[in-house]
């Protein structure tokens, strides 16, 4: 019988771990990593996101003893216009958020990357076109709406109240959600787990 692959996940977000879980990529450990994603706002996005996920991927490697793990990490941006809708506290700034995302396309760029036991580095950028519908005004005041943007990128979980304003989405819906599963199943794959 051959052994199963150990899987590390290095995120702070439960919802990766989930949608992993989901698809049978079980993950063994999750570590959060102490990165200072400051730094790198002032970065392209495309490269912002994937250079973040490669630094969450190994420093989380240096930090766990077990070196015959695979290490998944993520890293995801809304962006519109030459603006990136980061993750808030505030809900004001949800609000604002939706109405600047109302009745427009924005797109979700996630970097994945993951190291191989053998410490091979596989990196991939991930693109998602989300078009919304018009928001009314009135559900721009709804509470629960609010709230549950607090928290994630852009304002908004598609996988919650959100999704009755997407009209249609031109990529992988899991990476809206949090990580593409098709793409890290690919990566996985070719990285030879098990």
């Amino acid at each position: 019988m051959t052994e199963k692959s150990i899987l590390v996940l290095a995120s702070t977000s439960p919802r990766r771990k989930d949608l992993l879980n989901q698809v049978g990529i079980k993950v063994s450990q999750v570590v959060p990593p102490q990165i200072n994603e400051e730094k790198f706002s002032k970065f392209v996005v495309t490269k912002m996101v994937v250079n973040l996920a490669l630094l969450k991927a190994t420093e989380v490697r240096k930090k766990i003893k077990n070196k015959k793990a695979f290490i998944i990490a993520g890293d995801t941006a809304v962006y519109r216009t030459g603006k990136v809708y980061k993750k808030t506290d505030d809900k004001k700034i949800v609000k604002k958020y939706l109405c600047e995302l109302s009745a427009k396309k924005h797109f979700v760029y996630s970097g994945i990357c993951i190291i191989s036991p053998d410490g091979i580095i596989s990196k991939r950028l991930v693109k998602t076109e989300v078009y919304f519908n018009r928001i009314p005004i009135d559900q721009l005041n709804n509470k629960l709406l609010i709230e549950e943007g607090i928290g994630k990128a852009g304002g908004y979980a598609i996988q919650g109240i959100a999704s009755k304003f997407v009209k249609k989405i031109k990529g992988s819906y899991s990476n809206v959600v949090g990580l593409s599963l098709s793409d890290v199943n690919d990566i996985l794959l070719g990285l030879g787990w098990k």
